[in-house]
Order: C-alpha cells, then structure tokens, then sequence
C-alpha cells in the first residue's frame, strides 16, 4: 500500500519534490523530515510517499516497483521535479534520470550495479550523501559520481554507536550541503 502526504508552500512553489522512504526508513526519519522541510523552505511543495514495498523477486523487479510509486507520485504534475531519495528509494534513479529530474540520493545503494551505472552518468543535477560506514557506500563509485558528494560519520541511518553528538552533527552537515545545494540549482 502506497499514500501521498502533501506539504504546500504558501505563494508559488518553485516545483514538486518527490520524497521516497526505504524500505524501514519512513518520511519521517530524521533525513527526510530534515529534507522535506529544507525544501520547503527553498519553496518546493512536497510530495512524502509513504509505502509498505512488497516482496519482490529480483532487482528489476524492485527497480520497476520503485520507478512505479515516483510516476504515481508525479502523476497530475506537469512542472518541475526534485526527487529526494532514501536507500530503496534510490531504486528510481532510472526513471528520475530518463525523465530528467534533478534528484538528492541520500544513503544511495552504490554497491548495487543497476543504482551505480544509472548515478555515474546522470543528466540532472544530483546531490549524493553518504555515511562512511554505509555497507552500501563504495568510495570507487561515489568518488566517480558527477554533481555534489556529501560523506559524514555513520551508518546507513547515520548512526555513530556511542556518540550522540557525531551522529547530530551528522544530520547538521547534511542539513547544511542540502540547503547551499537547493539554493544552487534554484
């Protein structure tokens, strides 16, 4: 099951942000609600997507599924498109990059091969954020990656065992390269 919670800026929105959670990872994880409010501020309306992914037999399975539930997100919108991608959420870059839609990846799947070739030629503006002990960051890939790369203490959630601070001032880093980034491609 797939829904749609909308955030609406007052005025003119400069486009529709896309939100896409992972698998365990919600809209309101401290990345995306981080994310979704920065954009916000940067006057996009937001789109969360908020899912329960089914079992799915492959990664072209996965990749259709995922590239399926952006295209519903999107679907009665005819303007500009930020995509703002979280680990299984990732899985649409194929579609994001065929439709031309500048995108942030945060916690990208690196290590997989249909997430790497996609991100390694990227036609849109990206932004890429990373922990440095994400068992799915590959240094190779990501040192390849055109656009922004943003590499901060903590694993696939940003989580730095024993230390609090690392881990917010994780979250601030991302927070602060997010925002200069919207800033940039306004």
């Amino acid at each position: 099951m797939t829904r749609f919670v909308d955030h609406v800026v007052d005025g003119t929105a400069v486009g529709r942000c896309v939100v896409l959670p992972g698998r365990r990872y919600t809209p309101d994880g401290p990345l995306l609600f981080f994310a979704t409010q920065v954009a916000l501020m940067r006057g996009w309306d937001v789109r969360q997507v908020w899912w329960e992914p089914p079992a799915l037999d492959g990664d072209a399975a996965e990749v259709a599924w995922v590239g399926a539930q952006l295209g519903a997100a999107l679907d009665d919108h005819d303007g500009r498109v930020l995509v703002v991608a979280k680990s299984l959420g990732t899985l649409a870059a194929p579609l994001a990059a065929a439709r031309g839609y500048d995108a942030a990846w945060l916690t990208p799947l690196l290590t997989e091969p249909d997430v790497a070739e996609v991100l390694l030629s990227y036609p849109a503006e990206q932004f890429v954020m990373i922990g440095a002990s994400d068992p799915y960051l590959s240094r190779e890939v990501l040192d390849a990656l055109p656009g922004e790369r943003v590499v901060v203490p903590g694993d696939h959630v940003l989580r730095v065992p024993g230390d609090a601070a690392a881990m917010v001032a994780s979250h601030d880093r991302f927070v602060r390269s997010f925002d200069a980034w919207l800033g940039v491609i306004r």
